[in-house]
């Protein structure tokens, strides 16, 4: 199943109660402002998603990254450069799994 990018979980809050999600997009709007370039904070993204075992919204980033152009190889190591600091290799690995579905969801849509 592809990920329906237009109904990711912000948009849900925002239909919910607009004002709350009015302030989420707000916020991560000025997080964005950061030093960091948008590449290199969705790497931190999608490491963390992984780290916290997030599956839904780890596929959402990947496949904005996907779309953007960028390597598999590239998203894989974001989640590699995790294990033993933060993440075991249980969590690493099923995060490169669910990058490989998202490849393949991909690849179908």
């Amino acid at each position: 199943m592809a990920i329906d990018l237009d109904r990711i979980p912000s948009t849900y809050l925002q239909d919910y109660h607009p004002e709350v999600g009015d302030s989420f997009k707000a916020m991560r709007q000025a997080i964005a402002t950061g030093p960091l370039d948008y590449e290199t904070c969705e790497y931190i993204v999608i490491a963390s998603f992984a780290q916290a075992g997030f599956e839904e919204p780890l596929k959402i980033h990947v496949t904005r990254m996907l779309n953007r152009g960028t390597p598999i190889a590239n998203l894989k190591h974001a989640v590699e450069v995790t294990l033993g600091a933060t993440t075991p290799l249980f969590a690493v690995v099923r995060a490169l799994r669910w990058i490989d579905e998202a490849v393949a969801e991909n690849a179908r849509a």
